[in-house]
């Protein structure tokens, strides 16, 4: 694995997981240099003070790591695409890459965002470097699954891979022989809380997760975590089902295995 230095650069996003992995990177023994771009999230209680800044300002989050002798850092937590207005500023490196990447998907887009990074001479790691452990192995099975859901799973695969190479389809939701719902920009709590209507009661529903097929797993790598267990719960959802080794976990195994019982 990659030697780190002593700090380390966090993109952070909104929802917990940013606070976690900062939390991590100080028990390894390293200082969290922070960036936070979202300004709802509320970092009082974590010990750290991030800088924030928004999508629009890419220079000065570029600037506030290499002032900050940071040369390695994550990106985690949701982005999302910024609302343009009139009164935003935005700065020159940010106009390039908005005028590059708006017309894209978000594969593309996030690759745009990683070769800007990297000009400036700062490696993106992937969060699987920091958190090994947060992560469903290879060979795990938990013994749960039943024959209704190896038909849902079976149509599920299927239609992830036909969608992903879209850039659509991280997440689908599943009944017996047919699809109920597919994420799309939406995201993956909102594409399950509209399937909340559509599960019948009469047959296990199954939720899936897997990384596309030209996911950029180092700026967005597939995330799965007790929110998305709690909105699987109130819509009815029974089984669970994310790719191994690529998926990521917000919370460690055991407690995703807690909360699953």
């Amino acid at each position: 694995m990659q030697k780190l230095g002593p700090k380390i650069g966090i993109v952070a996003g909104a929802g917990e997981l940013p606070k976690l992995v900062a939390a991590m990177a100080a028990a390894k023994n390293m200082s969290p240099v922070i960036v936070s771009l979202s300004p709802d999230s509320d970092w009082s209680q974590t010990g750290f003070a991030p800088e924030q800044l928004g999508l629009t300002q890419i220079e000065s989050i570029l600037n506030h790591f290499t002032q900050n002798e940071v040369e390695h850092l994550v990106m985690v937590g949701k982005v999302e695409r910024p609302n343009l207005s009139a009164e935003m500023v935005i700065d020159t490196t940010s106009a390039k890459l908005l005028k590059e990447a708006l017309p894209l998907g978000d594969d593309a887009a996030l690759r745009a965002v990683l070769i800007t990074i990297q000009q400036e001479g700062l490696s993106v790691l992937p969060l699987q470097a920091l958190m090994p452990e947060h992560k469903i192995p290879a060979d795990y099975d938990n013994q749960q699954g039943n024959p209704a859901d190896k038909e849902a799973l079976t149509i599920a695969i299927k239609a992830h891979k036909r969608l992903s190479k879209l850039d659509v389809g991280q997440s689908l939701v599943a009944q017996e022989g047919r699809i109920l719902a597919i994420e799309a920009a939406e995201g993956t709590d909102q594409m399950i809380a509209r399937t909340r209507d559509l599960v019948c009661d009469n047959a296990d529903a199954l939720f899936f997760k897997a990384s596309k097929t030209s996911q950029n797993k180092l700026l967005d790598p597939p995330v799965f975590g007790p929110d998305t267990i709690e909105m699987c719960r109130k819509s009815g959802i029974t089984t669970i089902a994310i790719e191994a080794e690529h998926c990521l976990l917000a919370a460690p195994l055991a407690q995703i295995e807690a909360l699953c019982a």
